[in-house]
């Protein structure tokens, strides 16, 4: 007994040291800037709980819409919106767009011409800024590598909400506060974007017509699981929740789903730094989540129905990010146009899933088909689950390794760094820069150890790309792996 206790200590131990080493490879101000960012959306999406008495409003609805729209550019021509999103006029324009448009919110309505013009113009806004403010942040993250900022910045965002919920919400704050907090988060998230920025690497495919039949595969695989379990969501959402979307946040059944994302989200973390094929275990404990929820809808209390539903997508958010990130960085695709490609997926569904809800209010308005529509759906899930996984050996969506890539070994190290820097002909800022990528550090590590701003080292790893004519950190891993210490490669 007292050796099992010891055993357990000492595996807490390891979790917990393993997590802090991963915590400190990445950017504070990353993981806090899109957290801000994504509780900007749910606000802005909330914001007519805040004043039900005197609007009605289909801004959550066009705002949909607006955002696949408004992302064809990325998928059409992702190499100048490429270019377009390194501006941080852009950034802050677009951050000012989601200001804008959320203020416009309580003015709009449908019963007069001028809500109905400020209804649509707030769409605009708002759903051009959920679109390009989001590729944004998830393409700095790819180009930093970071996926473990994501997910924490993405269980982050849960915590922020539940605190916003409970402070600002009417009757302990006014409204128009509470508003104007959410008008204003944008803007800090796009600042944290800019002071974060980091270079562009070069991919070899920026449209459609550019993916090979496996990267087709591997988008398709990504983007029919996204939509299915995104569109059960929101359909989920509606039904538990219907208009309660905020006093669910700031509940005690919310606070116990944070609980549970934050323990997530560190194991998360701990079990990827150790093993690649955690990834198709995400997915599993996500489906299977949500599949409870779907087949006890006629008997699950609406705050643990939904509950379960949140921490299935919370789960799957992360799956997907994770594998797009390393479609990114593995097969060469262009961030643009895969989180383009993502993103209007997610919009779509998240559109028919409010629309389906609509339909099946009005044609079952005495509950009566829905243990029916329960297992109709749940049988969805599964027939989703079973098409990604059938082949999984031959899908490289699970097959990939996720994780950072090894360094190389360190004792050949120094003078297969050496060798490279001098065939390259790189300045001595750039070798040491080259040296401490050979050595698994991120963007930020390598910013505070040479004590130069995040500019500054995207600089100097652009300019080593250039010069080695390779385009991402791995091809630069990989080259020094294969480079012969002795001077040869």
């Amino acid at each position: 007994m007292i050796i099992k206790k010891s055993a357990g200590k000492a595996e807490g131990k390891t979790i917990l040291s393993t997590f802090t080493s991963e915590w400190s490879k990445t950017s504070g101000t990353t993981v806090f800037g899109f957290a801000l960012c994504q509780c900007w959306i749910a606000l802005c999406f909330f914001a007519p709980q805040l004043f039900s008495g005197n609007v009605v409003t289909n801004v959550y609805e066009l705002s949909l819409a607006v955002t696949a729209i408004s992302l064809i550019p990325g998928i059409c021509a992702a190499r100048k919106m490429d270019a377009v999103t390194e501006k941080k006029s852009f950034v802050y324009a677009t951050a000012a767009a989601a200001g804008i448009g959320t203020m416009l919110i309580p003015f709009s309505s449908m019963n007069t011409l001028g809500g109905i013009c400020l209804m649509v113009l707030a769409a605009v806004l708002t759903g051009f800024a959920s679109g390009w403010l989001f590729i944004s942040w998830y393409k700095a993250f790819c180009n930093a590598d970071d996926y473990i900022g994501f997910v924490l910045s993405v269980a982050m965002q849960s915590v922020i909400l539940y605190v916003f919920t409970n402070i600002l919400l009417p009757p302990v704050m006014s409204p128009w506060v509470t508003l104007a907090i959410a008008c204003l988060i944008p803007l800090v998230s796009a600042h944290m974007l800019v002071r974060t920025a980091t270079a562009t690497s070069t991919p070899s495919a920026h449209r459609v017509a550019d993916l090979n039949k496996q990267q087709r595969r591997t988008i398709i695989h990504l983007c029919v699981s996204m939509f299915v379990v995104s569109l059960v969501d929101e359909f989920m959402r509606n039904y538990y929740l219907e208009d309660t979307d905020l006093a669910f946040y700031a509940g005690e059944v919310n606070l116990l789903l944070i609980t549970l994302k934050i323990v997530f989200s560190v194991l998360t973390v701990v079990f990827l730094s150790r093993c690649s094929s955690f990834v198709p275990t995400i997915y599993k404990v996500s489906i299977l989540t949500s599949l409870t929820a779907v087949l006890f809808m006629p008997y699950l209390p609406s705050g643990i129905g939904y509950g379960l539903t949140n921490f299935g997508a919370f789960i799957f958010k992360i799956m997907v990010m994770l594998i797009s990130f390393n479609c990114c960085r593995r097969s060469m695709i262009s961030p643009i146009l895969l989180f383009s490609l993502t993103r209007i997926t997610w919009s779509l569904d998240l559109l028919l899933g409010y629309s389906l809800f609509v339909f099946f209010k009005f044609v079952d308005s005495d509950g009566s088909f829905i243990g029916i529509l329960s297992v109709v759906v749940g049988l969805l899930v599964i027939a989703t689950y079973l098409f990604l996984f059938t082949s999984s050996n031959e899908n490289p969506l699970w097959r990939q390794d996720i994780a950072q890539p090894k360094p190389a070994p360190l004792d050949d190290l120094p003078m297969k760094c050496d060798h490279i820097a001098k065939v390259g002909k790189l300045t001595k800022r750039e070798a040491e820069v080259l040296s401490l990528i050979a050595r698994g550090r991120s963007t930020p590590r390598i910013q505070e150890e040479l004590r130069v701003s995040a500019n500054t080292v995207n600089t100097h790893t652009s300019h080593i790309y250039q010069k080695l004519g390779i385009h991402s950190r791995q091809e630069l891993l990989d080259l020094v792996d294969k480079t012969d210490p002795s001077g040869s490669s």
